[in-house]
Order: structure tokens, then sequence, then C-alpha cells
């Protein structure tokens, strides 16, 4: 066994043993009152060591329920329909270099007649859904000279959040209970089958107007979108997987082509990633041992879910973003003037309204 296999292989082994503990330590605690109810007869005590062993073999079927979870197979629900990805654009918010946040119409005026743009990313949300860290990211991105989309997949008619909650630990304990409910979760293939239908719409859309590289990017559950994708199209050039795992809940999900690069970020400690400070998060070498040269891993000793906040984690994503693309980054106009292009957007804008 790997060294890899043996780290899953002994933290399933500690889950079980936790859980075995505490259901004994309830026993300990409830089995005084449990004999009170009873006379001491034979009868009645071959029935408390029934009921004990009972308890025993709830304890272990609810232990292998937890490390079984990854066999989970796929559920649908009307919100992972294929046909919601007809508003995936309208759930979208769109970047450009030298701009920054655009609306669709510029967007897409523009992208043939900027002269700075190296490529699309296109960047999904974690559990929680769009919030500031989806536009931290798509700075970051557009600043590299790259176009940004943005999809949120939690709007969609009927769809729930895999995280509920009005703070960072309830939405820590909400993710667990929307995991062991195994609908409204990463856990869940379908739910991330449909987020791929969103992806590949914004793709075949972009494609009506460009043909620049493709970079497909991830935070948390938006990672774990990104490393279950596996729609081959030449036009994707690798991707990029912010503060997540593969672990064993999780390793069912894993579909990504290692022939493509990828870039990672992950934090040994990090909760978000199953990490702690015994068994750290697993990251993704394993799954690239036939491939090791495509992925660049950035990983702290710490327990950060947060995106580029490490000293140095930055330059090497922008490092590696700039290996992808052939085109140079460009931080200045260089010439650029937007009033010349003006007219392309105003034509688009005047199009869509008619």
């Amino acid at each position: 066994m790997t060294t890899h296999g043996q780290n899953q292989y002994s933290q399933s082994l500690w889950y079980l043993r936790a859980s075995l503990l505490r259901w004994v330590a309830v026993l300990i605690r409830l089995w005084p009152a449990i004999n009170q109810q009873f006379n001491k007869s034979e009868t009645v005590m071959r029935i408390n060591k029934s009921v004990l062993w009972s308890f025993f073999g709830l304890a272990l079927v609810q232990s292998l329920g937890i490390s079984g979870a990854h066999a989970q197979q796929s559920r649908q629900v009307p919100a992972y329909d294929q046909a919601q990805v007809r508003t995936v654009l309208d759930r979208s918010v769109f970047y450009l270099p030298l701009f920054g946040a655009v609306y669709r119409d510029k967007f897409t005026a523009l992208i043939p007649n900027h002269p700075t743009v190296r490529g699309l990313v296109i960047h999904n949300h974690g559990c929680g859904g769009m919030w500031g860290w989806e536009t931290t990211l798509a700075q970051f991105y557009y600043r590299e000279g790259f176009a940004v989309i943005t999809p949120e997949f939690v709007t969609r008619e009927g769809n729930k959040l895999g995280c509920p909650g009005g703070s960072t630990e309830e939405m820590l304990r909400q993710a667990g209970a929307r995991a062991r409910e195994g609908v409204y979760t990463a856990v869940n293939p379908a739910r991330l089958d449909a987020r791929g239908d969103d992806i590949a719409e914004v793709i075949r859309w972009f494609k009506t107007f460009s043909n620049l590289p493709i970079i497909l990017s991830g935070h948390s559950e938006g990672c774990r979108t990104t490393y279950h994708w596996d729609r081959a199209d030449p036009q994707i050039v690798g991707g990029v997987c912010h503060k997540q795992s593969v672990n064993r809940q999780y390793e069912h999900l894993w579909k990504w082509d290692t022939r493509l690069p990828m870039w990672s970020s992950i934090e040994d400690e990090d909760p978000w990633a199953g990490g702690s400070k015994q068994y750290p998060a697993v990251g993704f070498a394993e799954k690239f041992k036939d491939h090791p040269e495509n992925l660049t891993e950035f990983r702290y000793p710490g327990n950060s879910h947060n995106p580029l906040v490490r000293h140095g984690e930055a330059r090497s994503l922008g490092d590696w973003l700039n290996n992808r693309v052939t085109k140079p980054l460009q931080k200045e106009q260089n010439g650029f003037n937007y009033e010349d292009v003006l007219p392309a957007v105003q034509d688009a804008v005047n199009r869509h309204s008619r």
C-alpha cells in the first residue's frame, strides 16, 4: 500500500474508533439507569447484554457509514436539471483586464478588440455561493491579463447552499449535515455534474466569439467542480484548485485528466479540506503519479481556507499562469483608446435591447 493509501486507511480507522468510543461513552453513562428499570433475573441480564451488543452493532454500522460515504451514487433533484443552463449567463459576473467588472454586452464586444487579454478564466465559487472572495480572485486574474467569468451555481431555481449558516462555524457544521443528507453537497456527483453543465454552457457561448485559451478555476467546492471536469476540449489548457483536498470521502469525484496541468493550493490543517494536525489534508500528488510534472502544489502548514493569502502563493499561481499561455502580460494600455471601440460596445447594447 502506498504512503498516501496508508494515510487514508489510518484516517478511516481513526474515525471508526472515535465513533465507537463515543457510543461506548454514551452506554457507560446510561447503563446504571437502564439496569434500574429491570430486575436482576438471569433472563433480564441476557436482555441487557443483547441491548448492549445492539448498541455496539449500531455504532459499527454508523462508523462504517461515515467512511463509506465516498461511494455515494448520484442523487438528482430539479435544481440539477440540465435545462437550467439556460440562465447561467444571467447568473454570472464578467471581468476584463484594465476595466475590472463589466456587463455582459461590454464583455462580448471588447474581447475581440482588447489588445491585452491573454485568455479566459472560468472561476467557480465554494459551497456558500458567490461572496467577496470571487471578486478578490477575479481581480487577481484580470490583473494577470485574463478575462474572467464567475458563474453562480446556487441561484439555479430550487437550489440550496452546500453550507448554509450565519457564521463560519455554523456553515462548517451545516456542511457536515448536508453531506450526510447527500443531496445539496459536493459529495453528490450529480451536483458537480450540474456545475459542469454550467461551465460547458459558458464555454460554448464564449467560443462563439473567441478562440482564446481557457483555464478552469475553483475555490473549495469550486475546486472539486474543477477536478470533477472530464469533458475534453482543446481550448482548455489547465485547472486551478484553491484550498481543497481529495480526501477519502470525496475521492469518487476525481475525474481530471492529469495530462492537463493543474495548480493547487492546500493547507495541512484546513478543516474545510478535512485537514488536522494529526491527519493533514490530502493533496493531489497521488492522482498525478503518472504525470507529476503537471502538478504544481502550493502547500502550507496552516489552517486557512482563504485563497491567495500566504506569502508566495499569488506569485506561484502567477508564474503557473504565465506558462499556460503564449501572450505576455501587458499591464498598461499600450496605446489602447477606449473611445476607439465604443461603437462596438454601443452596438452590442442596442442589439441586445431590440
